[in-house]
């Protein structure tokens, strides 16, 4: 094999990979529309129609969802081995070059093939398999519950009428969210799984456990803004720049977090929703296909309105030339 690669392709791995994650894609998206079509379907009746729709929801669907799940699994496995891939054939390479393990100019070096494939930052970090991002999924899964609940009863207890004038106000939000017992309820469990229990059960501030779990908290959001900007990053040098712009919009929505209410309820609710997006693939599917009705209506329309500008044209035109011929011109 050609240059300073030892075994499988790393290129080939990856382009692979990402040919599986799309098509993993399109086969949801095409069965949740079939889906659609074929249970609405007012006009197929009968016994044939019947047996089909049974057969297509009990057995067809959910084998083209397990083939969808089995090549994203093996998408997710295929950049695992292109990346374990890539840096074992830069150690062997980097350790018999003139420079050494790491020198510039080199695969395992700045400037070498290890800054320009692979994701960027120890895989650990930055691959979106590792154990640490499976837990740090699931941390933020748990924790999207109590943020979507205090989160929306203290926005539509901020919109009644009663309150409405002092929506933009935070002191209002404060005085609210510390005089109502249900949204300090609900916020103190929001506060514990968000790390910040020096709120959650008042302690004095300055003291030792405060700024233990301020720092705490505060690292928490901070860690979740990182990890969303170097997948950003990541998807970026990769030319995947619809997931980019994706992981980039999640990572303000989760700095906005950190800012006082509203802003930072409001920021707080939508991250909870990114997360459940994410991680639960029923709503993942159910978006998606929403999108893309909308999407497919949107396109339908303009259709539709290109159709009967041509149709106008056309009149005008045919309705100038009889004009034209009835005066002899």
């Amino acid at each position: 094999m050609a240059g300073n690669l030892w075994g499988a392709d790393v290129a080939q791995l990856r382009t692979l990979a990402q040919q599986f994650g799309k098509t993993s894609e399109t086969l949801l998206q095409q069965s949740t529309t079939l889906t659609s079509a074929i249970n609405n379907n007012a006009s197929w009746k009968g016994a044939d129609g019947a047996r089909f729709t049974s057969e297509w929801n009990s057995s067809h669907r959910a084998l083209i969802q397990k083939t969808a799940h089995a090549l994203k699994a093996e998408s997710k496995r295929l950049m695992t081995h292109a990346d374990q891939q890539e840096k074992a054939s830069n150690n062997a390479s980097g350790s018999g070059s003139p420079g050494g393990p790491g020198a510039p100019g080199t695969p395992g070096g700045p400037g070498g093939q290890g800054t320009r494939n692979g994701p960027w930052g120890p895989d650990w970090l930055a691959g979106t398999d590792s154990p640490f991002r499976g837990g740090w999924d699931i941390y933020n899964l748990v924790k999207a519950l109590p943020n979507l609940r205090s989160g929306l009863f203290d926005i539509g207890a901020m919109l009644h009428k009663s309150r409405i004038g002092a929506f933009l106000d935070a002191s209002a939000w404060r005085s609210f969210q510390n005089s109502n017992e249900f949204s300090k309820f609900f916020n103190v469990s929001n506060q514990l799984f968000e790390g910040k229990w020096h709120e959650a059960f008042n302690l004095t501030e300055g003291t030792k456990a405060f700024q233990a779990f301020d720092g705490l908290g505060k690292g928490l959001g901070v860690l979740g803004v990182g990890l969303d900007s170097l997948d950003a990053v990541n998807a970026a040098k990769d030319g995947e720049y619809g997931s980019a712009a994706y992981s980039g919009a999640k990572a303000l929505i989760g700095a906005g977090s950190f800012l006082p209410p509203p802003a930072g309820t409001v920021c707080m609710v939508a991250s909870a929703g990114l997360a459940i997006y994410d991680n639960v693939p029923v709503v993942h599917d159910a978006v998606n296909y929403v999108g893309g009705q909308i999407a497919d209506g949107a396109g339908a329309v303009a259709d539709s309105v290109s159709d009967s500008a041509e149709a106008v044209a056309d009149t005008v035109s045919d309705s100038a030339e009889a004009v034209g011929d009835f005066f002899g011109f």
